[in-house]
């Protein structure tokens, strides 16, 4: 790099540039914004210091690196601005990337896996040019939400909010049952599963569970982005026992409602591709389409 560029951490001062970097990025790969003003300042007021780290080309910003972890993986971000130096940003920023990442597992045995996602070309040659290498091909299927009216449900199954302060340790039951055949799988504490609570997008009101009788069988983790009137759904999961029973079709239709009733226009969720024909037959089936799609990049540490 010539002296025309420089690096630093990014701070609230630097809210402004960050926000008008997600917006250049966003709107000319994905054709929308996606990320709020509130999940912006999240990066600044919960992302620990030396884990934000911004480029500089003559006072703009135009890339940031960002690392954070959860359990096993360091799922992060390298964003840049879409121009022709785009490779060069990405190159820059894995090396702020990496050190942080080497700088969290110093004290620990195990190994982390850095995550992260490629939506264009240029982005998936220089991952691989770093070391990073693709695991997997993701898709976001979205589904507008317009003129919905509440779904019936059938009289044997009950949906009802989840209580934080009651439900907890049965919804990490049946969370961790539901998803322990998935790619990736990695057993959490119930300890780890309640920091969820305290992300500020939490909204206990917008997490619902699925039951039959007094059985816990399945459940929709939603959230919503009053800014982009877009709600995202997290997870949706059924327990084994249960599934093929249209029931995931069931949630997925009472969440949109829930979603349309907050004022969102549309709703989305990510998919894995292994899981393309079965997962998706479902979503389609609830009236979702491919928006977009995207590929993991896994390097470990």
């Amino acid at each position: 790099m010539n002296g025309s560029y420089s690096k630093r951490i990014i701070s609230n001062e630097d809210k402004p540039s960050l926000v008008k970097l997600f917006i250049k990025y966003e709107k000319e790969v994905y054709g929308e914004m996606q990320t709020s003003d509130g999940e912006i300042q999240e990066i600044l007021d919960f992302i620990p210091a030396g884990d934000r780290i911004g480029l500089w080309k003559d006072g703009d910003l135009v890339a940031i690196s960002i690392l954070t972890e959860k359990d096993h993986r360091l799922p992060s971000l390298i964003l840049g601005k879409p121009d022709e130096n785009l490779g060069m940003y990405i190159e820059e920023m894995a090396t702020e990337l990496i050190k942080s990442a080497k700088a969290r597992k110093e004290h620990i045995s195990d190994s982390k896996t850095i995550i992260l996602s490629a939506n264009l070309e240029v982005e998936k040659r220089t991952f691989e040019k770093i070391g990073f290498a693709p695991t997997r091909y993701w898709y976001q299927m979205k589904r507008n939400l317009e003129s919905l009216e509440n779904p019936s449900i059938p009289s044997s199954y009950r949906i009802s909010e989840f209580n934080p302060d009651s439900q907890a340790e049965s919804l990490h039951e049946t969370f961790e049952e539901v998803f322990s055949d998935h790619f990736d799988y990695h057993p959490t504490e119930l300890e780890e599963f309640i920091k969820r609570f305290q992300r500020p997008s939490f909204d206990p009101t917008l997490w619902y569970l699925l039951k039959e009788k007094n059985d816990l069988i399945g459940f929709i983790l939603c959230s919503v982005n009053e800014e982009t009137q877009m709600g995202e759904i997290s997870h949706v999961g059924i327990r084994r026992d249960w599934r093929r029973k249209g029931l995931a079709h069931l949630l997925l239709s009472f969440a949109f409602w829930k979603l349309y009733k907050r004022g969102m226009k549309s709703a989305a969720l990510s998919v894995d591709s292994d899981n393309y024909t079965d997962a998706t037959i479902v979503y389609q089936k609830s009236g979702m389409y491919v928006y977009r799609g995207f590929t993991r990049y896994d390097m470990k540490v």
